[in-house]
């Protein structure tokens, strides 16, 4: 999955990514640049218990809470409210709505394009960029489905696009995830909607590193851990 990201986000211009930076994603930037083994996560999510929210190995239990998210992406985790998807449509107010409709029920690919491809160069360029690059990461990394088209779930972040930063993403994901692995559990099936990979970056901090949570020594993100 950070390979998906890593190969567009690489490729943007400084300007571009000086914009993540403003919308409270720059230290994904930092992802490992290669592949995962998804037999690897697909065995983390099959020991992960629904009930507790935690990974159940034979050499211990590990805890995954919205915090820990947080820190192993270094997102935001503090708790700000979430307007439920319910509603969301129902309060647009008309220019809302064809920025809604730009980008409602396209595909991955169309997205991705447009981070390439979106010019900078006006203030409302700029929030098309953020709005492109919010769904793009979205889709292909922190709330990721097995369709190939944009999801109602991520579109409400596109709405207040100049203030992502004080987004709780890390909620955001961690509720995503454990929905998907309910799912998993329940229905059987073989896709895991959701961040995935972030059980492995927590597994490995926990398992393999030994120190504690609150360790200041080892600061967020975790997954530098890894690379």
């Amino acid at each position: 999955m950070p390979l998906k990201f890593r190969k567009i986000y690489d490729r943007l211009f400084p300007e571009k990514k000086a914009l993540v930076d403003e919308m409270g994603l720059g230290a994904l930037q930092h992802l490992p640049n290669f592949y995962i083994n998804h037999k690897v996560l697909i065995e983390l999510v099959r020991s992960y218990d629904i009930f507790t929210n935690t990974i159940s190995t034979s050499v211990g239990e590990f805890l995954i809470t919205s915090e820990k998210v947080g820190h192993a992406f270094a997102l935001n985790c503090r708790d700000l409210f979430e307007k439920r998807q319910k509603d969301f449509e129902d309060k647009l107010n008309e220019e809302e709505k064809q920025v809604l409709d730009l980008f409602k029920g396209k595909s991955l690919t169309f997205v991705q394009d447009m981070v390439k491809d979106c010019p900078i160069e006006t203030d409302e360029q700029k929030r098309t960029f953020k709005r492109a690059f919010a769904l793009f990461i979205q889709k292909s990394f922190l709330l990721p489905t097995s369709s190939a088209y944009i999801s109602p779930i991520h579109l409400p972040v596109i709405r207040d696009i100049d203030n992502t930063q004080d987004r709780n993403w890390a909620h955001h994901v961690n509720s995503f995830l454990i929905n998907g692995i309910k799912e998993f559990h329940d229905q059987g099936s073989q896709a895991v909607k959701g961040c995935h990979f972030v059980l492995m970056i927590i597994y490995f901090r926990e398992r393999y590193d030994g120190k504690s949570f609150n360790d200041p020594n080892f600061p967020a993100p975790w997954y530098a851990a890894i690379q």
